[in-house]
């Protein structure tokens, strides 16, 4: 799964139904992708977040 595709599933959980412009939805996948890779930045660890797909 890419970065995109985590980040879509996610907005389209979170956000389910809510009418959010596509322009909003681009602007905040650069906001979560710049918040993810500061937080591998600051772990001063070579590792990456995937996210697991939650038990139904």
């Amino acid at each position: 799964m890419t970065e995109r595709e985590e980040y879509d599933a996610w907005f389209a959980r979170e956000f389910a139904g809510a009418d959010v412009s596509d322009a909003l939805c681009a602007v905040g996948f650069l906001f979560w992708r710049a918040g993810r890779q500061s937080l591998i930045a600051a772990s001063g660890a070579p590792v990456e977040l995937r996210v697991l797909p939650e038990d139904q």
